[in-house]
């Protein structure tokens, strides 16, 4: 047998091999594919993680509402959520003497929505008490609490009288 024939190629002939592969115009064309679509498609995945932050925000604030109503019907205390509209931040407090209304609250914890994002605001427009005091029972004011991101979207928070909070998002 000779090494031709092992081969796979004539007695004399060559046998050209293809090699596998991308030319440099294949690969220019498709990376300027590919950057078309991110252009395209990164504004939306920024509106998509603005409005996250916003839904992060609000859930974390009608969390807080729950803890309070739970630690104020849990210890017989009064607690309460305090907002500062203007400087975006809000103090859970409790009561330093039992009775009702409370003489002296004791700051807990301020929080603000700088942890989320710089662009998400309470709207003084939509927000509709600053103040919620917990009773001992639980029972507190019911109102309206509205937060407001940079892309105009909005998160209401909806207290109602048993504490009960309910959260609806309109997004832009």
């Amino acid at each position: 047998m000779e090494f031709g024939e092992l081969t796979g190629t004539k007695s004399g002939g060559r046998k050209t091999i293809r090699q596998g592969g991308f030319t440099m115009a294949e690969l220019i064309i498709v990376l300027s594919i590919l950057a078309v679509v991110a252009l395209i498609a990164i504004p939306s995945f920024q509106s998509l993680a603005q409005n996250g932050r916003l839904r992060s925000a609000a859930r974390d604030l009608a969390s807080d509402v729950a803890l309070l109503r739970e630690r104020a019907l849990a210890e017989n205390r009064m607690y309460r959520i305090s907002l500062n509209v203007a400087g975006g931040t809000y103090t859970l407090q409790q009561c330093n003497v039992p009775g009702s209304p409370c003489a002296s609250w004791t700051p807990i914890q301020i929080k603000n929505f700088m942890g989320f994002a710089g662009d998400i605001n309470f709207d003084s427009g939509f927000t509709t008490v600053t103040d919620y005091p917990f009773q001992p029972r639980g029972i507190v004011a019911s109102g309206t609490i509205a937060l407001r991101n940079g892309r105009g979207s909005m998160a209401t928070i909806t207290i109602s009288a048993s504490g009960r909070q309910n959260v609806q998002f309109n997004l832009q």
